[in-house]
């Protein structure tokens, strides 16, 4: 097998392959997904293809709990209403603190809801009716 040797490049010409350029260039396209209230993404896997999200890492990094069946039978004990068709659908999959507010709810005690409807600019667009309906 002969010697590796360091090719330099040469000014205006392709550069110079041997066997360990490529391999020592190489980086891996995987990135981790990125949840901010700035930033969405799903990730990128070994290939650079995107991966989805997983729902069960963001509900955990926010400190979120699942709305499970169990919960949504509950809100329907309690209040004596079907629960808002997107808990239902599971379009609203977690929660912090609905069971608090359930237990509040079924004592009689009074507790008040902040939805942060405001828009953060001039105008409105389509993701703002979310809390308008939900609520």
């Amino acid at each position: 097998m002969a010697a590796i040797t360091e090719a330099k490049d040469e000014p205006g010409q392709p550069p110079a392959l041997t066997a360990l350029s490529l391999a020592e260039t190489a980086q891996s396209k995987s990135k981790e997904q990125i949840i901010t209230p700035f930033d969405v993404s799903g990730g990128v896997d070994e290939e650079g293809k995107p991966k989805a999200l997983d729902y069960d890492k963001l509900v955990d990094s926010f400190g979120a709990r699942r709305i499970d069946k169990a919960l949504l039978e509950r809100f329907e004990k309690i209040t004596g209403q079907k629960p808002h068709r997107m808990l239902r659908r599971g379009l609203v999959f977690s929660h912090r603190d609905l069971d608090q507010i359930l237990d509040k709810y079924e004592k009689g005690i009074p507790f008040f809801l902040y939805t942060g409807r405001g828009p953060s600019s001039d105008s409105m667009h389509v993701g703002h009716t979310i809390p308008f309906e939900f609520t």
